[in-house]
């Protein structure tokens, strides 16, 4: 079974799509603090990560791409990390590489459910080899 962790603030956008997610048979954890996520990263198959995570008034700013460079810069194997935000239209996708070179992947949010479960079956699939205890992801319509 494969591990993704949502990154994202909202919490309401977490349960949503933690709950898509888990239906479609992955196993889902959230982090609406990217501090709390860092040290279990390595844990995780996948990462979809907000671009923008405000602050906590005690912490350092830390936003989704900073979070991703981080990351990349101090695991030696990294999860697949894939930058979401509502700002990425779907027809802007491709300039987000310059926000973030190190994301493996962009998504945005405004493209529905439907479509970003595909998205992340086709970067799991496309990127993770699969393992014998693995079996293929199917991706139903949902209801939304």
């Amino acid at each position: 079974m494969r591990r993704v962790a949502i990154v994202d603030d909202n919490e309401a956008w977490c349960f949503a799509l933690a709950c898509c997610l888990e239906q479609q048979g992955f196993e889902v954890a959230t982090f609406q603090d990217p501090f709390q996520f860092i040290p279990v990263a390595h844990q995780f198959d996948l990462a979809l990560v907000d671009f923008c995570i405000p602050p906590k008034r005690y912490r350092r700013d830390l936003d989704g791409a900073g979070l991703i460079c981080e990351i990349k810069e101090n695991l030696e194997v990294p999860p697949l990390l894939v930058l979401m935000s509502a700002f990425l239209t779907p027809d802007i996708l491709e300039s987000a590489k310059s926000i973030c070179p190190s994301a493996d992947a962009f998504i945005s949010k405004g493209s529905g459910l439907n479509f970003i479960l595909l998205e992340i079956n086709q970067i799991i699939s496309s990127r993770i080899p699969m393992e014998e205890s693995d079996e293929p992801v199917k991706t139903e319509e949902l209801a939304v």
